[in-house]
């Protein structure tokens, strides 16, 4: 069987640029609420929260970025980023906001990264990015392994 590369193309970028924005400003808008159902359900619905709501939305969401982005970077990567990232994270034992934005910010560290180093080695991008996540956590046991 013969490899047929996918080319991305502006719309493709546009789309997904599209859905960061929507995502980030659903999470800006019901941090809140997010924070209170991913924490406990029966405290949100005792502050007046609909859970099953924002557990739909919070699917939803994923679902979005899941098969959007299978395209752009492969089901193995979309796996990766989506778990070893929050994983580190919360090795820092920081609070929900920290945690998420830790959790990006070595998402996005791993895959420019993980680009860089696969395009000047000639290894495949997307194990390389899998390979730099799993370098972070790996360092963030070691690191965190004191507190």
């Amino acid at each position: 069987m013969v490899a047929v590369p996918i080319y991305l193309t502006l719309h493709d970028i546009y789309f997904i640029g599209a859905l960061c924005l929507l995502v980030l400003s659903t999470i800006i808008v019901f941090y809140k609420e997010f924070f209170l159902v991913s924490l406990d359900e029966e405290i949100a619905e005792a502050n007046g929260i609909k859970a099953n709501t924002f557990n739909l939305a919070i699917i939803v969401l994923a679902a979005f970025s899941v098969s959007l982005s299978i395209k752009i970077v492969g089901a193995l990567l979309i796996g990766a980023l989506m778990v070893i990232p929050v994983m580190t994270a919360m090795q820092f034992r920081r609070g929900f906001g920290k945690t998420i934005g830790i959790a990006i910010i070595i998402s996005l560290f791993s895959v420019i990264s993980g680009l860089f180093i696969s395009y000047y080695l000639g290894w495949a991008s997307g194990g390389t990015i899998v390979l730099m996540t799993l370098v972070i956590f790996v360092s963030s046991l070691f690191l965190t392994k004191n507190d």
